[in-house]
């Protein structure tokens, strides 16, 4: 069956992002001073270790400048030729960081999504409590219509989607 017109376009938008993935940063040739060292020289990633702290979680370390590939799990890739695809353009410490940013906005977006499902379906689960309840008494149906619009609304809010600001750390393609 043949591509729609739309279809050619989000395949083609989709190959000319991933070539854009593998390209190296633009700002790569001009960095004189490999990124642990700038760490190391006094550039702070006290805030980054804190917000890691609070999640009980232990903070990235820049100790050289070995990139991403050096720190990726031998569980993810079944080849090593698989691993340097997927870290193709991400070269030294300064790849390593800019692939940490890149997955752990991927797993927050994840983890979102199943604290969001949880949520969903405790209220899908109330809600049909409610419904199957006896209601003959109006004091019960005031406060079981009033309990499911606000379960209404709180499924409404949690189908939104959050927006945050970060700040550019990667440029490629210029």
């Amino acid at each position: 069956m043949a591509l729609t017109a739309k279809e050619r376009k989000q395949n083609q938008l989709a190959r000319e992002q991933e070539e854009l993935r593998k390209q190296p940063d633009s700002t790569f040739e001009f960095l004189d001073t490999p990124f642990y060292q700038a760490v190391e020289d006094g550039m702070s990633l006290s805030d980054v270790e804190l917000m890691f702290d609070l999640m009980g979680l232990e903070p990235p370390v820049f100790e050289d400048d070995r990139g991403p590939t050096a720190f990726a799990s031998d569980v993810c890739f079944l080849t090593d030729e698989d691993r340097d695809e997927a870290y193709q353009g991400y070269a030294g410490s300064i790849g390593r960081a800019e692939v940490m940013v890149d997955h752990l906005m991927d797993a927050a977006i994840e983890l979102a999504g199943v604290i969001k499902h949880y949520k969903k379906h405790a209220l899908k689960k109330k809600r049909a409590e409610i419904e199957a309840a006896d209601l003959s008494d109006p004091d019960k149906r005031r406060e079981a219509l009033h309990t499911i619009t606000r379960i209404a609304r709180i499924e409404e809010a949690l189908d939104k989607n959050v927006r945050r600001t970060l700040p550019q750390w990667m440029v490629k393609g210029i």
